[in-house]
């Protein structure tokens, strides 16, 4: 018997392989460099003499271009190839990342920033598609997990490390985003070897992919897809706000600079401990519309619940809520590539797509949550822990369950 590409390549111990790169690339590329920048932006803003609206703009970049270049990286991975799309986006990451270690004010700052973040955007896409691409149906939780791990690692890790041993190890800021982009090149060296094998059969079924306005033509009549980017715009909307509110609401309450710093890395902390074995129970359990359902009433009703709560509960909030956060990222992806017509030729469109929608929520909940600390520091939960529980609503009563397929 004659397999087919993505049987044989379901089937190969190469797939583990696969999965690790999968796992290091948002890792090193994306999350680490990208959450790096924080720490380093009031000795950035002193010698670039940026302003405070400034170096907001400059960290709020990655949101907005997010919208478009998701989508755009969906469809070059289904066109293209995901060999092709990560060894060219990677390149160019890493070569746009290192050229913000040439900025000599917000301008030049400001244009490296958004030319690397337009291709960071498109790896979250590109690498779960590879995920669907070499794992077996009844493996894709897991690896979707496995995959999230790395992005949560580098939430984790890049605010820790950038000032307190990169810094001072390689001699300053610049430094640390030439670093970075030397990595970021190294990868798109890896992918052009690590995949070569994946070439010839990749070819054969790109070749049957149409054009790009004909693959998001029929992706964007699939219900569910339009669903659970719906759904994700609420999740995305509820973290993103809380995620950027939290620092400052806590010094506001009387945190001290650092304990309120730290508190955000005890969600992410959780987070990491838990994407694993709950995306792994997800895959045994055969359960996707029910998790999400449960992860996300758990994250909305965490958000929600930190408008009434004080003192040390904040942290026993912030643990319990990111244990769920991105096993709920992970299998959300995950279900995206399982509706039903997608199938891993349409993979990269679908969740461009799913995810193009999603961004959207991440970029417009800040700001207007922000705007309602008019009327007291904790009101914006209630509007962000409403997003989570807007999403729920959407995954109980109008997402249908997708149907699980055990064959490649």
């Amino acid at each position: 018997m004659i397999l087919n590409p993505s049987e044989r390549q379901t089937t190969s111990n190469y797939r583990w392989v696969m999965l690790a790169l999968c796992t290091l690339t948002p890792l090193f590329v994306l999350t680490l460099p990208t959450m790096s920048m924080p720490p380093m932006f009031k000795i950035i803003s002193l010698e670039l003499e940026l302003s405070l609206v400034e170096v907001g703009t400059i960290w709020g970049a990655p949101s907005l271009i997010g919208i478009f270049f998701s989508l755009i990286g969906g469809t070059l991975g289904d066109r293209f190839g995901t060999r092709r799309t990560l060894v060219t986006v990677c390149l160019l990451t890493g070569f746009f990342g290192m050229l913000r270690g040439l900025a000599v004010d917000f301008a030049t700052l400001m244009a490296a920033t958004t030319f690397m973040s337009a291709f960071q955007m498109i790896i979250p896409v590109v690498v779960f598609k590879v995920i669907r691409q070499w794992m077996p149906p009844e493996q894709l939780g897991m690896a979707s997990g496995i995959t999230s791990a790395g992005f949560a690692t580098g939430l984790m890790l890049g605010p820790l490390i950038s000032t307190s041993i990169l810094m001072p190890a390689l001699g300053g800021w610049r430094q640390v985003l030439f670093f970075y982009g030397v990595i970021a090149i190294a990868f798109s060296i890896i992918w052009l070897f690590a995949t070569s094998r994946e070439g010839r059969h990749q070819n054969s079924q790109t070749a049957r992919s149409v054009s790009l306005r004909e693959n998001l033509s029929y992706v964007v009549r699939l219900r569910n897809v339009w669903i659970l980017g719906i759904a994700g715009l609420g999740i995305a909307g509820c973290f993103q706000g809380f995620a950027g509110y939290m620092p400052t609401y806590l010094k506001a309450i009387g945190w001290a600079e650092l304990d309120a710093d730290r508190a955000l890395s005890v969600f992410f902390m959780l987070s990491l401990i838990g994407v694993i074995p709950l995306s792994t129970l997800s895959d045994r359990l055969a359960l996707r519309r029910g998790y999400l359902i449960i992860a996300a009433m758990i994250l909305a009703t965490g958000i929600t619940s930190l408008a009434f709560v004080t003192g040390n509960l904040i942290l026993i909030v912030l643990a319990a809520t990111g244990l769920f956060f991105d096993s709920l990222m992970a299998i959300l992806n995950a279900t995206v590539m399982e509706v039903e017509g997608v199938g891993y030729l349409l993979a990269g469109t679908a969740l461009g797509f799913a995810t193009m929608i999603r961004n959207i929520g991440g970029a417009v909940s800040p700001p207007l949550g922000n705007s309602l600390a008019i009327y007291g520091p904790h009101v914006p939960f209630l509007f962000w822990g409403a997003l989570g529980y807007f999403a729920v609503l959407i995954l109980i009563f109008v997402l249908k369950s997708p149907k699980r397929k055990h064959a490649a």
